[in-house]
């Protein structure tokens, strides 16, 4: 039985491969400051990829009015927003953020290796810090072969892993997201392979635990007794909004249990983990309580990130 608190490790170094000569010289990949970067968008399809494998069902984002909607959960007894962004990996890649000496991250877009339906490509990313030196002039750096340039010409140090993640699925460029009843969030700018396109992060960076590891909890969909499906409308999140007893690390990343109901109870009823599971300490079940009959931890993994304040993304 998989444990609900999962912990998968993290293969991930920040050495980018063998430098290429001793002395610094000219580089084929980096970019000038003012150089425009094409768009996924100008190759059909590599959007087309992109629009298939960024996790957001299609059909309810033309309902909602084309963005990305928020859905209803319940968490610790109250009720939450969250985005539900599909099954999902529990390996990680890395992200790569520019910041200059003093620490403070600078405009140039994100960097990442793999698109959507590449091999490799995950929502789910370890942040490595990329501090600029005093020779670096504003390039810009558009794949991991420019990044490694910039290494070898002393324009920026290597790459510093900051033992913290990001929810941020890979979109095209322009995307929006609901974060209020009249508001949204359109995607960040990220640089993939040379070319643009979109990226929504969903609640800040996160921590990892131990050694680069990734933490995940549960989510159960119901089903009353004498019903036919799973209720994926209404899903009750072991994980909690931090700050929210019970007291635990939050995780986007959720494992999903079939919970069957017992006879006469309502779903409705249902608003909390607390009413369906008795858990050790470290978060596993330990048994179920009476309102449930049977269930099931399933291999689906799914990210669902929690609205952690109203308006924000």
């Amino acid at each position: 039985m998989t444990k609900p608190w999962m912990i998968v490790p993290l293969a991930l170094t920040a050495c980018l491969g063998p430098r290429v000569s001793d002395a610094p010289g000219a580089s084929a990949h980096l970019l000038p400051s003012d150089a425009t970067v094409p768009s996924v968008t100008d190759d059909p399809e590599l959007a087309d990829q992109v629009q298939l494998g960024d996790g957001i069902d299609d059909a309810a984002f033309v309902t909602a009015g084309d963005r990305l909607p928020r859905s209803t959960g319940w968490s610790a007894g109250a009720e939450v927003r969250y985005w539900s962004l599909g099954p999902v990996g529990l390996a990680l890649s890395p992200l790569y953020q520019l910041y200059d000496q003093a620490g403070t991250a600078l405009p140039h877009p994100a960097l990442l290796d793999a698109l959507p339906g590449d091999t490799g490509y995950s929502p789910l990313h370890v942040v490595n810090r990329v501090v600029v030196t005093d020779a670096y002039d504003g390039q810009l750096i558009t794949t991991i072969a420019a990044l490694a340039d910039a290494i070898e010409l002393g324009l920026v140090e290597d790459p510093k892993p900051s033992n913290t993640f990001i929810a941020a699925p890979v979109v095209l460029p322009g995307t929006p997201a609901e974060r209020g009843p009249d508001a949204t969030t359109t995607a960040e700018l990220v640089y993939v392979r040379g070319v643009s396109a979109g990226m929504l992060r969903f609640g800040g960076e996160l921590p990892l635990r131990g050694r680069g590891q990734l933490p995940t909890a549960q989510v159960s969909f119901l089903r009353a007794a004498h019903a036919t499906r799973y209720d994926d409308t209404r899903p009750i999140f072991q994980a909690t909004l931090p700050g929210t007893p019970p007291s635990r690390a939050y995780t986007p990343v959720s494992e999903v249990v079939d919970v069957d109901l017992a006879d006469g109870v309502d779903p409705a009823t249902i608003t909390d983990d607390d009413q369906l599971f008795v858990r050790t300490a470290g978060g596993a079940i330990e048994s179920s309580k009476a309102v449930v009959a049977a269930f099931q931890i399933t291999p689906v993994t799914e990210l669902l990130p929690l609205q952690l304040t109203e308006g924000s993304l």
